[in-house]
């Protein structure tokens, strides 16, 4: 009975927090848009005073050319989504394509409609825009001259240390959505020969030139992810192809761990500090004083 309470009580907490996401303004503006050709269009007296009636079609009632719209809305977000490392992530693509199909729709009807639709959606870009991850985490933000700084005093190191950096613009949604992401592992992760670090390219356009990170609108390399060994490059995500092209990378925490090894690399930082720690009691016995905690349990 109280494992079922336990249960019982996380669900209710889940649903407490969506709702809670849900009234945020960007959540409840975006999806009032992304629905608000349908309700206009469906719902009295509102789709009678907007839409004329037809010889087979009443004014409430959704042609065929809209329903097909609509449909493909619905294949567009599964397959644009069903990669999505978290619900941000998913909520922003739904988002996107949402607005873009309503308008669209809009358009069919009457450009003027869709005129102002895209006004009302430009406002709430500018308005509500995406809220910024605001929890905890162990990340350090760099500047041009801090990172290379470190890179260079890293490169001076007897024993093995790491940095991962992200490297990020703050207009970027995908580097929005890995926010959360990158933050959890970081705390998960974090040791004083495992470190991370943010640097942002919309700010210090040219550290991405330096580092050959296409920081462009189009571009495919935001976020980009490098792993710093003693200072030096290790590897780094998204890559390229043999031609040159940029293979996607959906930066997943699972993938980001396993793919950059964080966690070898945090049971060997962990075992050195252990060894570090090692005192003589006494009597001549080692007792080993582990100061440190599974972080990724």
């Amino acid at each position: 009975m109280a494992a079922y309470m336990g249960k019982m009580e996380g669900v209710i907490q889940i649903v407490r927090e969506a709702i809670k996401q849900v009234f945020i303004p960007y959540n409840l503006t975006n999806i009032l848009l992304g629905v608000s050709f349908l309700v206009i269009k469906t719902v009295p007296p509102i789709c009678t005073g907007l839409f004329a009636a037809r010889d087979d079609l009443g004014p409430c009632s959704l042609d065929w050319r809209e329903q097909e719209i609509l449909m493909f809305l619905l294949l567009a977000i599964f397959a644009k989504t069903r990669r999505a490392t978290s619900m941000h992530q998913y909520a922003s693509t739904t988002y996107l394509f949402s607005k873009a199909a309503n308008f669209i729709l809009f358009m069919r009807v009457d450009p003027r409609l869709g005129a102002i639709f895209a006004i009302l959606c430009l406002v709430v870009f500018l308005v509500f825009p995406k809220p910024a991850y605001t929890g905890e985490d162990t990340i350090k933000f760099y500047s041009p001259d801090s990172l290379e700084e470190t890179l260079a005093l890293a490169k001076g190191k007897r024993y093995a240390t790491y940095l991962l950096m992200e490297y990020y613009t703050a207009w970027s949604p995908d580097c929005q959505s890995l926010a959360p992401v990158f933050a959890d592992i970081s705390n998960r992760f974090n040791t004083k020969s495992l470190q991370f670090g943010k640097l942002d390219l919309g700010r210090y356009p040219a550290m991405g030139n330096k580092y050959k990170i296409d920081t462009g609108g189009m571009s495919k390399e935001l976020p980009t992810l490098v792993l710093y060994e003693n200072g030096r490059e290790k590897m780094r995500r998204p890559g390229h192809d043999v031609k040159g092209k940029v293979v996607k990378y959906s930066f997943s925490a699972n993938d980001i761990v396993r793919d950059f090894d964080l966690r070898d690399i945090y049971d060997r930082s962990r075992a050195k500090v252990k060894e570090a720690n090692v005192e003589k009691t006494v009597d001549g016995v080692e007792e080993v004083m582990d100061t440190t905690k599974d972080k990724t349990e």
